[in-house]
């Protein structure tokens, strides 16, 4: 982005820091926020963020909340209703109030006697939201919206992917967000705080160490079932569409209703990536304004949920250097000067910018799905299963010559541990994780591709289309694409998963069917988006299996999804089929190589 001259900043100037400053809805409530602005008289534009957190410790906002003043901006991180120090303790639904009462605080931030009237809004994860929900109300002092790392559509992004439950995310993040709610119900009682606080921390504990998602049904998941707010988790996995807070997330998504541009910050690694690039694509193409279509824009890094964390699987991570390239002020400095852009009518650059990994290094691109693509079928043969006296299957752009299904036993009780990829992070490092310390398993198939005599960038969604024969009425299926190092390391990259009583539905979640035993089933497995370059000397890999957990609610292999116990669980014995009827195969996106 071109940055324009009045936003180049020069010497820091002196900032002025307001606590606790109230806000009044039309209902009564009131809400409150920390400001900082630039010292001395005058009127700026307002970057506002809103968290349920406890804007103390909001997660990569506050440290920024200086840095925004210091730059020409009036920056406010607010607590929600019912959160923090603002009012409405028992009225904390969360997504279901933020579209109302966000649009409010936009004109509350608007009327400040040091505010100039234009509000922009940026945070990541719900503090992402919250900016979707407030814009799609189209409040008249909102002028743009840099959602990072955001909470996307519910049915593709936070409670389920492939209709599954993304059990690690939900099983911590409503535990860890009922511990307030318990806080505020105590508080007046040290002793009982104090107890309080102490059951919340040894469940969250025991959920970081995995053992903590064992425990079943689903249908009364201890940590969440003691959890303040888990009975709206519950609530929303039976209610569906009908949920109140499903609502909320289906019009924060209502594209055509937003009428602000957005810059869109996610990552390869993050839990969001879906849903992120699905509202930068959205926005392009039914956003409610010129603007919004047009001046919108996504950048999509190497990192995780925490962008700046020092990790992604074994290594360190070059998310924080990747930032730097970008702007040596982090997130707040790339809000602002695509914020400055925008008010001044200045370029604000490509509309897609990506880190392309294994080549680590940025590149501008015009559109998403990038046109110049060209899908490339790789198709599974025999000999897929990991331990097996044959070795591993291959993987090839010609399809196999036919031969006996592979085959592997998922038994419900020893599901495949997870291990990297776009987590949350509590039981294991997101990210590139080496592979192999799992895929001597006997229930993961292994297809391997030749050494690769030349570079093969792999840059959008891949899809695997796996013919699959089981012995039970449902189960699960898994495929990981990885890079294989020329020393054996096996990164992943990406992967999915599809619940198959969701086959032709995964989305809706309207449409389940059970299966057939012995009957071959095609089923289409979305990994999540993802840019890296296979390098000459490496081979692509895929691997196939029926579990990852506890990242992933584990099947039982019954129809019973939410009130079976393992003592009603099944032993599902699978079949991946690849002859000439059954082309079991990836779709890769390849970007061709140019000068």
């Amino acid at each position: 982005m071109n940055m324009p001259s009045a936003d180049r900043p020069a010497v820091p100037q002196d900032v002025i820091i307001h606590y606790d400053v109230p806000c009044r809805l039309s209902d009564g409530t009131v809400l409150r926020a920390d400001i900082a602005r630039p010292g001395g008289e005058g009127q700026w534009p307002v970057i506002l963020a809103r968290t349920p957190y406890g804007k103390a410790v909001a997660p990569g906002f506050t440290t920024d909340l200086t840095h925004g003043a210091r730059h020409g901006y009036v920056t406010i991180i607010q607590d929600v209703r019912g959160r923090g120090t603002s009012d409405g303790g028992a009225d904390f639904r969360p997504w279901v109030d933020e579209g109302r009462d966000g649009a409010e605080a936009i004109e509350w931030a608007a009327a400040l006697p040091y505010s100039n009237g234009k509000v922009h809004m940026s945070g990541p994860s719900y503090l992402g939201f919250v900016q979707w929900a407030a814009a799609a109300e189209r409040p008249p002092s909102l002028h743009a919206i840099n959602p990072i790392v955001p909470v996307g559509p519910f049915k593709r992004s936070f409670i389920y992917c492939g209709g599954v439950l993304e059990l690690e995310l939900n099983g911590y993040w409503w535990t860890m967000i009922g511990l307030e709610a318990i806080l505020r119900r105590e508080w007046d009682s040290a002793e009982a705080r104090s107890e309080a606080i102490a059951r919340a921390s040894a469940t969250l504990e025991a959920l970081a160490r995995d053992h903590g998602y064992v425990h079943l049904p689903l249908s009364g998941f201890e940590p969440v079932a003691s959890s303040a707010l888990g009975g709206q988790l519950f609530d929303l996995l039976a209610d569906g569409n009908d949920a109140p807070c499903m609502a909320a997330t289906m019009r924060a998504n209502d594209y055509e209703a937003i009428t602000v541009p957005a810059l869109v910050v996610a990552g390869w690694y993050d839990i969001f990536i879906r849903g992120s690039i699905d509202q930068f694509v959205g926005m392009r193409a039914r956003g409610g304004s010129d603007a919004a279509r047009t001046k919108s824009r996504l950048i999509v890094g190497p990192w995780a949920h925490h962008p700046q964390g020092k990790m992604t699987g074994e290594r360190i991570s070059p998310g924080s250097a990747a930032i730097q390239a970008l702007n040596p002020f982090g997130h707040m400095g790339l809000a602002a000067r695509y914020f400055t852009a925008l008010d001044e009518g200045a370029d604000t650059d490509a509309p897609v910018k990506i880190w392309v990994m294994g080549a680590d290094r940025w590149r501008d691109e015009y559109e998403w799905p990038i046109a110049r693509t060209q899908v490339s079928p790789w198709y599974l043969s025999s000999g897929g299963r990991a331990n097996s006296s044959g070795g591993d299957g291959t993987l090839s752009p010609r399809p196999g010559a036919g031969g006996v299904p592979d085959s592997f036993i998922y038994d419900p009780a020893d599901p495949v541990p997870t291990r990297g990829g776009a987590v949350f992070g509590v039981t294991c490092v997101p990210g590139g994780s080496d592979q192999n310390a799992i895929g001597t398993r006997d229930d993961i198939l292994v297809y391997r591709s030749d050494i690769l005599l030349e570079d093969i960038e792999v840059t959008g969604t891949p899809w695997v289309e796996l013919w699959i024969m089981t012995d039970v009425v449902d189960t699960d299926f898994v495929a990981r694409l990885i890079d294989v190092h020329p020393d054996g390391t096996a990164r992943l990259i990406t992967d999915g998963i599809l619940r198959a009583r969701y086959r032709d539905d995964p989305e809706g979640l309207a449409s389940a069917a059970p299966l057939e035993p012995g009957r071959p089933y095609l089923l289409r497995i979305e990994l999540l988006p993802t840019s890296n370059l296979f390098k000459a000397g490496h081979r692509l890999r895929l691997d196939v299996t029926s579990s990852c957990f506890p990242r992933w609610a584990r099947n039982l292999n019954i129809w019973d999804e939410w009130g079976g116990t393992l003592a009603d669980a099944k032993v599902a014995h699978q079949h991946v089929l690849h002859d000439d009827a059954h082309p079991s195969r990836i779709l890769l996106p390849i970007i061709p190589a140019t000068d």
